[in-house]
């Protein structure tokens, strides 16, 4: 066995491991890509260097609370990274979360040695990334509020404004997580007053407070959630379009379950397993009208022509 590989592996075992209050073995054998029998050796090697690590029963292993040692340098390609990292966060929509993440971004910079540094301001003009839409407008402490919530189990009060209602509706919900999704911030979170799971969007929750009453249940992890709210039959569709044009369908068409093509003459036929709302498929296949056409099924063309009819008599 290469030694240096094992150090290295070892080394980021315990960074990983100050990193997180609790990490599983599940955990790290997905992130080390090996067997359970290597993490093991890899724990006892740390303990037999003196660092106290905890087992959890039933959880996973952690390293006693106040044990530090300070991270190893930054690599030049982790120093590139962080500079597309800021770049990128330079950009995000949410006000809030791009200046904490600046701010923590300092305390990462101030760890780089002086050629790093240097390096960073050098290509600080050599990357742009502009704002595909405008920044979305959120309460300044809605993320903290809703995620104190999930950490205490204490139900948030909402007001809550629907792009359909005139006013502000008045919720009492229970979150579960939050999401970022089509460059908007989500809360799914079970709702009191529907009894059901709801998504809810950051920006038009107009007030939020956490009232000091424990939640009513315990709720399933969000990831298992989201795929249970999202579960839809999947509908084929089938598409053709000119091939001199077909590109212009390249960008979206993943989103709406693209999985392959074929090139028939001066045509390119397109195959999806479509899961998201037929509508929604309809709506963003009318950009492309004068290029391509829906071959099947008949009753989204259909219903792509009703769309075509309304807006002729407006």
């Amino acid at each position: 066995m290469d030694i240096s590989k094992r150090f290295d592996r070892i080394l980021q075992l315990f960074f990983l491991l100050q990193s997180k209050a609790i990490v599983n073995i599940t955990e790290l054998q997905s992130r080390f890509e090996t067997s359970k029998r290597t993490i093991y050796r890899d724990l006892k090697a740390l303990e037999a260097a003196g660092v106290p690590v905890t087992y959890h029963d039933g959880s996973g292993y952690s390293i006693s609370e106040g044990f530090r040692i300070q991270p190893s340098r930054f690599t030049h390609e982790e120093v590139l990274s962080l500079l597309i990292a800021e770049k990128m966060m330079q950009q995000h929509q949410t006000k809030f979360i791009k200046q904490h993440f600046e701010s923590v971004l300092v305390k990462v910079k101030s760890s780089l040695h002086g050629q790093q540094k240097v390096t960073l301001q050098h290509l600080d003009d050599k990357l742009l990334v502009n704002p595909e839409t405008e920044a979305a407008n959120y309460l300044p402490d809605i993320i903290n509020t809703l995620l104190s919530s999930i950490s205490g189990q204490d139900i948030v009060k909402i007001s809550y404004h629907k792009s359909s209602d005139k006013d502000t509706k008045v919720r009492e919900i229970e979150p579960v997580g939050l999401y970022y999704e089509k460059d908007f911030w989500y809360v799914l979170a079970f709702c009191l007053l529907r009894h059901d799971y709801r998504s809810f969007r950051l920006d038009r929750i107009r007030q939020s407070t956490l009232t000091g009453t424990p939640f009513t249940r315990k709720h399933p992890a969000l990831r298992e959630l989201r795929e249970d709210l999202n579960i839809m039959p999947a509908i084929p569709i089938r598409v053709r379009a000119d091939l001199k044009t077909a590109h212009f369908l390249f960008w979206d068409r993943d989103s709406y379950g693209f999985y392959k093509e074929e090139k028939t003459g001066d045509h390119v036929m397109m195959y999806f397993n479509c899961t998201v709302h037929p509508t929604a498929f309809v709506r963003w296949f009318l950009k492309f009208i004068d290029v391509a056409d829906i071959m099947e099924p008949l009753a989204l063309k259909e219903e792509l022509m009703e769309i075509l009819r309304k807006a002729m008599v407006r």
